[in-house]
């Protein structure tokens, strides 16, 4: 598995990646790409047998972005960059599949709210690029701003667990239906005026050779950018050096721990360990697969992967067995695969042979 290393230096963000023995770069498909001016993109400076490194506006990964909280125009900003990314690729008959789509390895400026990927093509790589899970690992991290509403987070991601792959036409008119102002902005931007979020050769480079390397120098002027006010604002950080792979295993099974202990949230009991959950997410996702719930349920093999949600609705709460191999239980009930039955205080789960209570 390649090593990403990751540093700021002078205002910019720098991205060294190695290859692993058995990777073999292709270094033609990455000249081409070299050639390409696509915003959102992560710039190619260097090119070895087994290494790469690209530079971009300085940023943090989105995976540490999204500890903190976002708005509901934060979220979609993110949804509709990763579909016009994805546009721009084909459009620029590159492929989508040579993409990083992990939260560790795409990188956002904090000012601008502009993503960064990272584009390695390697050979023999028959993989596809699984960007519905990439929008997933987003919605299941995604911690929503306090006061706001959070129903969209719940609709949305069964909006995308209805189509069948990734369709940016599909997703885009969603995003328009949600929050036209988004989209506008984007694709406005896209004729290339000025930053890193531009298609305009002369624009790209001009940006990029900004002595300054300002990081307030960037698609969107202030007005655009949906900064929050001086009491919403979130601290902002530089990225310090890291090597990463992946997710970390120690990893803590929510990224809300913090905010789960000052608001009052319903509850799930688990009986064999004598844990109480804070369900602190408007859909909150329990299973054995650590990276990807927000509770890890540990010991049990009988749990699925990722194996039931419980949906928040204003005072209500649901919860939608995600297609487990053995099922999930209220009160001794089935709930049907992909369906959801709603949850009332004192309610007995079972998911598999693992036993909760519901409290709220």
């Amino acid at each position: 598995m390649a090593k990403f290393k990751a540093r700021v230096r002078d205002c910019r963000l720098f991205v060294k990646i190695k290859l692993s023995f058995k990777e073999r770069l292709n270094e033609r498909q990455l000249q081409i790409f070299s050639g390409k001016y696509i915003r959102g993109m992560l710039k190619v400076e260097q090119i070895k047998k087994h290494t790469v490194e690209y530079s971009g506006p300085m940023g943090i990964s989105l995976c540490d972005r999204l500890k903190k909280p976002v708005s509901k125009n934060d979220f979609f900003f993110l949804m509709e960059q990763i579909v016009d990314v994805v546009q721009k690729l084909n459009q620029n008959s590159l492929i989508v599949n040579s993409v990083v789509f992990e939260l560790n390895h795409v990188f956002i400026n904090e000012t601008t709210r502009e993503l960064q990927f990272v584009y390695l093509p390697l050979d023999d790589v028959t993989k596809k690029a699984d960007i519905i899970r990439f929008i997933e690992s987003i919605v299941y991290s995604a911690q929503p701003l306090e006061g706001q509403e959070t129903e969209y987070i719940s609709k949305f991601i069964y909006f995308i667990k209805s189509i069948e792959r990734f369709d940016t036409e599909k997703i885009e008119k969603y995003i328009l239906k949600e929050d036209r102002s988004v989209v506008d902005i984007i694709k406005r931007n896209g004729m290339g005026q000025s930053g890193f979020m531009t298609d305009k050769p002369a624009d790209y480079f001009r940006h990029y050779q900004d002595e300054r390397g300002s990081e307030e120098t960037g698609l969107l002027k202030d007005e655009e950018t949906g900064k929050l006010s001086q009491e919403d604002e979130v601290e902002t950080g530089l990225l310090n050096d890291w090597e990463l792979d992946g997710f970390q295993e120690d990893e803590p099974t929510g990224l809300l721990e913090e905010s789960c202990r000052q608001v009052h949230y319903a509850t799930l009991y688990r009986v064999l360990t004598d844990e109480e959950i804070s369900i602190c997410k408007p859909v909150f996702r329990i299973g054995k697969e650590r990276s990807y719930s927000d509770y890890f349920v540990s010991n049990n093999d009988k749990v699925s992967r990722s194996h039931a949600d419980i949906i928040t609705r204003g005072q209500q709460y649901y919860i939608r067995d995600l297609d487990s191999t053995n099922h999930t239980y209220i009160n001794g009930q089935v709930v049907p695969a992909q369906q959801e039955m709603e949850l009332y205080d004192g309610d007995q789960i079972r998911l598999a042979n693992e036993e909760f209570e519901f409290h709220i």
